[in-house]
């Protein structure tokens, strides 16, 4: 096709919309195109430039849009960002074929591999994506365009828009009452594929139509004249099905093709006044009933009461006199209206279903797409846009299916709609290959992978991170569930420091502490107590006061008689030791395995330090009188210390994130306090801990090291 024919195309397309102003812009739009789409192949080998103008021609011609859907149309597979496209569309008012473009690029970009099985969701994406309703019109053009040349389409490609046609476009064409359009697309759907049986059938039909002309007219005189006679005003219309409803009512009610009732059927509609309308329909009844033999058992009469939808109308199926079935429905033309137009809108009476958040929408494009005055500036008026369903979003499974969440949904709110195991083990997502933390919002269209961890568990701070209700209740049930493991591990821990301190566990030791700690419920108590928020040395002083043992010097002599020396000036510190008089010193805070000494502390008691500790030296070189040998004896389970890290490095993003995720998700640390400075693209920092023992430390050591950006990890003294 060369630039001339391609231009008279171009002009034909736009004929309905061409005057003196149009002619010169789209002449421009022309020329311009030439340059962009050169040498550009559309899907169906041909030139890019002849599929925008074929196009456009449906746009124009058979949805009947105008000026700015016809430039939007030619420009749709532009690219609208490039300086020469916006500096046109820009020049010659043309902005608001700048969001149809995008809309329509976006929506033909939706992955459909798995459109079948999402059907709902695809069309509201669709729906979401479509900043202005022209764009899915155009899209709706296109689809038919393709039907058309499907004989050009790669295997692939004719697939993904026979699929679209029957799942997305032909339903939607029926919604917005495109029934040209529809009952295009369906024979051309079904003539794609089933050739043999479209072929058949169709045969079949059109043998039946030659045979059936004069049936038809003979059917309708006898009523013609009666009605006549009576002094009503009518207008008679027929219809021969098409060959893909004929298929569709033989699959749907297993009959053959010789009891299909309807394949022609007649509608009698009365032009009588709002008084009169029911009494004039039963009137026309009458006169087909006493004419022709009725199959009373096939009679519907909706209009003494009509269907929840509104729809009215009188229904009756009459056999003539050689034995033959026609279907003839009775109405008014204001019931007509309403059943097109109204409520009872033909696509809900046929039992489509549309959603509830889209169906008002549809019904208000739909009656605008029929009504001969409409302007297309109709299509983006207030009442339209504020019908467009709002607050939700639609994004993709790495695998293609679409998952429908509320507007605002993170990666975490994604993660519990797949599963509840995978959102109680997610750290984090890929949004379009991009990893991105748990709190990421996601917008309409993104695709989202989830990654997990085995040690990972929900918290608190979770519920401030999602917005879904399913998400939420999980969460809540997660973190209730744990509370009662917690509060478990916690009443354990109570019986086992009350049986060392020689004291019974009972409702009234529990009640004492419950009141001393000033608490709710006993519940609480045990998980402070999991939780080590409340220490041994706090359960004594709640139940037997605080005041300690005062050691003196020359108790040190009498050491061997105390039952926690093994000889001579030797502490055998456990978890009691507290308890007994010992205190863990704050300057080196010993561990579990750490080598230690004790040193007297005058109305004190003992303190315990590392060997290791800054101020050992000093003490040793002042007051040797005081220096106590010790060791360590076998720690309970679940007795904890605290010890301080250093830790310094490169600053990067995301550093902080990684190092409380290593240690509260990966390795269950707890952490009690942490404070980091950044300068100079360097950082350094201190973390306090809650640890085992010694070894304990430098696994959590060797592990910190091993992150990026780390440099160095050391233990504080």
């Amino acid at each position: 096709m060369n630039i001339k024919t391609n231009y008279r195309s171009l002009l034909d397309a736009c004929a309905p919309i061409d005057n003196k102003k149009v002619r010169p812009v789209l002449h421009q739009a022309y020329r311009l195109l030439c340059r962009e789409y050169d040498k550009q192949l559309s899907v169906t080998s041909g030139p890019l430039l002849d599929h925008a103008i074929k196009l456009t021609a449906i746009v124009v011609k058979e949805l009947n849009l105008g000026y700015t859907s016809a430039i939007s149309a030619l420009f749709g597979y532009a690219n609208v960002k490039s300086e020469n496209v916006a500096n046109f569309l820009l020049k010659n008012n043309l902005s608001d074929s700048i969001p149809i473009i995008e809309s329509f690029q976006k929506i033909s970009e939706l992955p459909s591999d798995r459109l079948v099985k999402n059907v709902e969701n695809f069309t509201g994406i669709m729906l979401a994506m479509a900043s202005d309703v022209r764009a899915i019109l155009l899209s709706l053009a296109e689809n038919l365009y393709l039907l058309r040349n499907v004989p050009f389409l790669d295997i692939s490609k004719s697939t993904d828009t026979l699929n679209k046609s029957v799942s997305i476009y032909i339903p939607l064409a029926h919604k917005l009452g495109l029934y040209r359009i529809k009952a295009e697309s369906e024979e051309l759907a079904f003539m794609i594929s089933q050739p043999e049986k479209y072929n058949q059938l169709a045969g079949e039909i059109e043998s039946e139509l030659n045979r059936s002309k004069d049936f038809i007219q003979k059917f309708i005189e006898p009523i013609d004249v009666d009605l006549k006679r009576l002094g009503l005003n009518f207008i008679i219309k027929s219809r021969t099905k098409t060959v893909s409803s004929v298929w569709q009512k033989m699959v749907k009610q297993k009959v053959p093709f010789n009891e299909i009732f309807d394949l022609f059927a007649i509608r009698i509609i009365t032009t009588s006044t709002l008084d009169e309308e029911k009494a004039d329909c039963w009137k026309v009844y009458s006169v087909v009933t006493n004419i022709y033999t009725p199959e009373t058992s096939r009679m519907r009469d909706w209009i003494t009461v009509p269907r929840a939808n509104g729809y009215e109308s009188l229904h009756i199926t009459v056999k003539d006199v050689t034995g033959r079935w026609i279907e003839v429905q009775v109405r008014s033309l204001r019931m007509d209206n309403d059943a097109e137009l109204g409520n009872a809108a033909h696509w809900r009476y046929k039992g489509h279903k549309g959603t509830l958040d889209t169906s008002d929408w549809m019904n208000s494009v739909r009656q605008i797409l029929e009504n001969p005055d409409y302007t297309e500036e109709l299509l983006i008026n207030k009442e339209i846009s504020s019908k467009i369903p709002e607050n939700i979003i639609y994004v993709f499974t790495p695998v293609g299916d679409l998952i429908k969440l509320k507007e605002g949904s993170t990666v975490l709110d994604f993660a519990f709609e797949l599963h509840t195991v995978i959102g109680s083990k997610c750290t984090g997502g890929r949004v379009n290959h991009k990893i991105v933390p748990i709190r990421q919002r996601l917008k309409n269209g993104d695709t989202v992978e989830i990654i997990t961890s085995k040690n990972q568990i929900p918290n608190r701070d979770w519920l401030g991170w999602v917005v879904t209700s399913r998400a939420k209740n999980k969460i809540k049930r997660y973190l209730k569930e744990a509370e009662f493991k917690q509060a478990e591990v916690g009443k354990d821990i109570l019986r086992r420091k009350l049986s060392q301190m020689k004291m019974p566990y009972n409702d009234e030791n529990v009640s004492r502490l419950i009141s001393h700690f000033k608490m709710a419920s006993a519940l609480e108590l045990y998980q402070q107590l999991a939780d080590n928020k409340i220490e041994p040395s706090m359960i004594k002083e709640a139940l037997i006061g605080s005041k300690k043992e005062v050691v003196e010097t020359h108790v040190i002599k009498e050491a061997p008689k105390q039952q926690n020396r093994t000889a001579e000036n030797t502490i055998i510190v456990n978890e009691t030791a507290e308890l007994q008089g010992y205190i863990l010193a704050q300057c080196c805070n010993p561990v579990l395995g750490d080598d230690i000494f004790g040193f007297v502390m005058t109305g004190v008691g003992i303190k315990i330090h590392r060997l290791s500790c800054p101020n050992a030296p000093r003490l040793r070189s002042r007051y040797p009188y005081r220096i106590m040998e010790a060791q360590w004896s076998k720690i309970a389970e679940g007795s904890h210390f605290i010890s301080t890290l250093h830790v310094s490095g490169v600053d990067q993003l995301g550093i902080l994130n990684s190092i409380t995720e290593l240690l509260s998700n990966e390795l269950k640390i707890d952490v009690r306090n942490i404070a980091f400075n950044s300068k100079g693209g360097k950082f350094e920092g201190y973390i306090k801990v809650s640890v085992r023992d010694s070894r304990h430390i430098d696994s959590l050591l060797k592990k910190i090291e091993t992150l990026k950006g780390v440099t160095r990890v050391k233990r504080v003294h």
